[in-house]
């Protein structure tokens, strides 16, 4: 996206806000195509973002990153998906209404903002179904 800008002293997620296509082929061979805007939540386009990544390593606990969920929950309504990355192998994600939930990734796993991408994609493929 044009004009995005990086967000000052930001950690390992800042990719400032940027527009995501995801492709997803079913085992049927139909393709699914998930356009998203996702960001960073200091951006400028953070409250038009579908992917909201929080970089919160700092947090002084568990309990702490649940409240700060509900926060973004309700300062972010748009955000279909949203993830408080607490470090380099665990985040809170939210997706949807639903009740947000630790993840937990490996140093060969893509990283913390393509994760919540896909995310979006497998989110958006199975209310599609529907």
């Amino acid at each position: 996206m044009t004009g995005a800008r990086a967000c000052p002293n930001s950690g390992p997620t800042d990719r400032g806000a940027v527009s995501v296509a995801v492709l997803i082929r079913s085992e049927d061979g139909r393709v699914v195509v998930d356009r998203h805007l996702r960001a960073e939540l200091c951006c400028d386009q953070a409250e038009l973002a579908d992917v909201l990544v929080v970089d919160e390593p700092g947090l002084p606990s568990w309990s702490r990153v649940g409240a700060r969920d509900r926060e973004l929950a309700t300062s972010h309504p748009g955000a279909l998906v949203t993830m408080i990355v607490c470090g380099p192998t665990l985040a809170l994600v939210r997706i949807g209404g639903a009740t947000a939930g630790p993840a937990r990734r490996s140093s060969g796993d893509p990283s913390w903002p393509v994760y919540a991408s896909i995310l979006h994609a497998l989110a958006v493929r199975e209310a599609a179904s529907r």
